[in-house]
């Protein structure tokens, strides 16, 4: 099963947007991509522009949906990142 863990960078003025954004994302992904087993958004306590996404997936196919839904909206975010997003990918043992 695929897992991501993303790293986001907010701008300090976009926070509350972003924070809108993400939880809206999360909403959608949960209800819409059904091969999507966990999408949960945490924001960092000592740095609260830094976002962290753990994500999981049934299987490479669902994470490949995911990803095609998630650029669909990919322009929307762009105004509320501070730098291109850490993503890593992982396999559970």
């Amino acid at each position: 099963m695929p897992s991501v863990v993303a790293t986001l960078k907010i701008k300090e003025e976009a926070i509350e947007a972003g924070k809108e954004f993400l939880r809206k994302l999360a909403a959608e992904t949960l209800a819409n991509e059904p091969g999507t087993q966990r999408y949960v958004v945490h924001q960092q306590r000592d740095e609260p522009t830094t976002f962290i996404v753990y994500e999981k997936y049934q299987d490479d196919a669902s994470f490949a949906a995911h990803s095609k839904n998630l650029a669909s909206k990919a322009a929307d975010f762009a105004a509320y990142l501070d730098g291109r997003p850490e993503i890593r990918i992982l396999d559970e043992l």
